[in-house]
């Protein structure tokens, strides 16, 4: 009796291995297989897929293998940050604080009463290393940021009046490219180029909130902070746009380094077709503002109500980087108190050959970037005509002193809260006092009423001599009258 129970045990106990081994050789060949289908697509999808699986928080790494990871530096800057911290935090103040005076609309002057950068260092995922040019190395590093900085902004308006405003959960993304030029003396280093590429498109999050009060005392505020600060990083930091800084001493000639204008486009603003109407009584009453660059903003006449607008209009813009700029036109409705934008174009300039003149039908959109916008319906079309010129030498020195002597008009300007460098061409129009002026309380809701009114006939007059690069001529070649 034992015999026969013990190999029944003997038995059962071999066979339940034998399942549990079939199990296990099965389970894991499953595993195996599902690992290389997995391994299979994951090889197939490509960068499009990469981001919309990861959204914006993918390193660059993952998708371009010229990047690579450099955990040893983020070990670097941690230890480093306190010093790097306090100096940094000294150097944007410099550099950013002229930067919102001359995009601030009128009538406001943005300025730091506290700046520091807090105690948590910022990561980077990868680095890109490439040379270019003899004595100089280009280092793209995929950069990411959300510290603790403690940022308060004083915004004062017109009458006075200083609003403290924190900004708070800052979160930053970007690509910034650094150019280190080799020198022979110690450092080793002459000057370092600092800007931010504009793909992928930098992000800079970060909450608005009023201290010992509310921020919706002024409406608009908000808006207008957002608006001026994306335009300023846009219009000076991002790429082909960047900033020089000096650090050999004595100083050493750090010209090759400079953005140069490498030619003009000539634009003639013909017409515009099918256009939204924005009034409810009668039509719109349209113009256009085209830009190369937003501090440099050129507007027609306004033409009254009429939704197929005809200008003729020929404007002049400097162009630095044709492969990377876009000549843009707002066509907006002027109204009382903030004037409504019809629609929206861009052609990227890279489409132009040399002295090569092409006449086109852009249409209008709602907005550049379309991702969040609902209506996407169509708005009409708008007829140009454009041709690019390449600078020679000596038009390349000439058009450069002058944009200097503008730049420097502009900023004496905006020191004295003359005129806000975005919209001083179209007279507080977009996005601008107009838009502060709605449901304003007390007496700095009349204050910036004065913005709107009193002060926007300054601003106007002030644009006449320096606003505008160029007076607009007709078609005939006769100049126009002075915006």
């Amino acid at each position: 009796m034992g015999l026969f129970f013990g190999l029944f045990v003997g038995f059962t106990l071999g066979l339940a291995m034998v399942v549990g081994w079939k199990h296990a050789m099965s389970s894991r060949s499953k595993h195996r297989i599902f690992k290389a289908v997995f391994l299979h697509v994951l090889g197939q999808m490509s960068q499009n897929d990469v981001k919309k699986i990861c959204s914006n928080n993918y390193p660059q790494w993952l998708s371009f293998p010229t990047f690579e990871r450099v955990k040893w530096l983020n070990k670097l800057l941690e230890k480093i940050w306190p010093s790097v911290a306090l100096a940094a935090s000294e150097l944007i103040k410099t550099v950013v604080e002229p930067m919102l005076a001359m995009y601030a609309p009128p009538g406001f002057k943005l300025r730091f009463s506290k700046l520091f950068l807090g105690n948590v260092a910022p990561q980077i995922e990868g680095v890109k290393l490439q040379t270019l040019e003899e004595g100089q190395l280009i280092m793209d590093l995929d950069f990411k940021w959300g510290g603790d900085p403690s940022i308060i902004l004083a915004v004062q308006s017109v009458v006075g009046a200083t609003l403290p405003i924190q900004l708070k959960n800052l979160r930053f993304f970007s690509t910034i490219r650094v150019i280190f030029k080799f020198g022979e003396d110690i450092p080793c280093i002459s000057g370092v180029v600092v800007a931010l590429l504009a793909k992928p498109k930098p992000e800079i999050r970060y909450t608005l909130k009023v201290i010992g009060g509310s921020l919706g005392a002024i409406p608009g505020v908000s808006d207008m902070i957002k608006s001026t600060v994306e335009t300023a990083v846009a219009d000076t930091l991002q790429w082909p746009h960047r900033i020089v800084v000096p650090i050999a001493q004595p100083p050493v000639d750090l010209s090759d380094l400079e953005l140069k204008l490498q030619g003009k486009i000539t634009v003639t603003v013909i017409k515009a077709q099918s256009l939204k109407n924005m009034e409810m009584l009668g039509k719109s009453d349209p113009y256009v503002v085209a830009y190369v660059r937003v501090l440099y903003k050129e507007k027609t006449k306004v033409v009254n109500n009429n939704l197929n607008p005809v200008w003729n209009e020929i404007f002049e813009f400097d162009v630095e980087d044709k492969e990377t700029q876009a000549l843009v036109f707002q066509v907006l409705d002027q109204d009382v108190g903030s004037d409504k934008l019809l629609g929206v174009a861009q052609f990227p300039l890279v489409k132009l050959d040399d002295e090569e003149t092409k006449e086109l039908e852009l249409p209008l959109v709602p907005a550049l970037e379309m991702d969040n916008v609902i209506d996407k319906k169509d708005r009409g079309h708008l007829f140009i005509k454009v041709k690019y010129h390449v600078y020679s030498k000596e038009e390349q020195e000439i058009a450069m002193e002058k944009e200097r002597q503008l730049l420097a008009a502009k900023k004496e300007a905006a020191e004295a809260g003359l005129i806000g460098g975005t919209i001083d061409v179209i007279g507080g129009a977009v996005g601008g006092a107009g838009k502060l002026v709605i449901g304003g309380a007390g007496a700095v809701g009349s204050g910036v009423g004065m913005v709107g009114s009193g002060l926007g006939k300054v601003v106007k007059n002030v644009s006449t001599s320096f606003g505008n690069r160029r007076p607009s001529r007709s078609e005939n070649g006769v100049p126009g009258t002075p915006k």
